[in-house]
């Protein structure tokens, strides 16, 4: 890991009403994904997700669009290869 003082000229966006993607899996093919709206904060959607993780392993992400289209942005967990339907919970 690399730290580095952030510069205060650095120019912030704050999304009003983030969505934010949930992931649970066992294996690569045994997986699901949830999408979270209208959360207090990001902790609420972690303090959700533990409490549903039962062994699985767990990832956060928030969604992100722009002009390039949807990104989904990791926050927590590791990296897995995005498949399959979002449900809203």
């Amino acid at each position: 890991m690399r730290v580095e003082r952030a510069r205060s000229t650095s120019r912030a966006m704050s999304i009003a009403e983030p969505v934010y993607v949930v992931e649970f899996w066992t294996s690569r093919d045994d997986g699901e994904q949830w999408r979270l709206l209208d959360a207090e904060d990001v902790d609420d959607v972690v303090d959700w997700a533990r409490r549903r993780q039962q062994g699985r392993v767990l990832a956060v992400s928030v969604e992100h669009h722009d002009e390039y289209g949807t990104s989904v942005l990791r926050l927590l967990g590791p990296a897995r290869a995005v498949g399959g339907s979002l449900r809203s919970a």
